[in-house]
């Protein structure tokens, strides 16, 4: 399952890692891989997938200010 959904949004991973990167003030790279790892982490027992994109960009955001 959660191949499936990883799929599905990934094309939209980019943008939104890209719009986080330039809203945080933060690398790319660093958001790109945070915002996976809460993907995944969320796919993992999701059963609706559709708003797993804003979950995953709203993680990440959150963990960023911690820091």
């Amino acid at each position: 399952m959660a191949a499936r959904i990883r799929a599905s949004t990934q094309k939209n991973s980019r943008s939104a890692a890209e719009e986080i990167a330039r809203e945080m003030r933060t690398s790319i790279e660093e958001v790109q891989r945070l915002y996976e790892e809460e993907l995944e982490d969320l796919a993992q027992e999701a059963r609706v997938t559709q708003y797993l994109g804003v979950l995953a960009s709203r993680r990440v955001k959150e963990r960023l200010r911690r820091h």
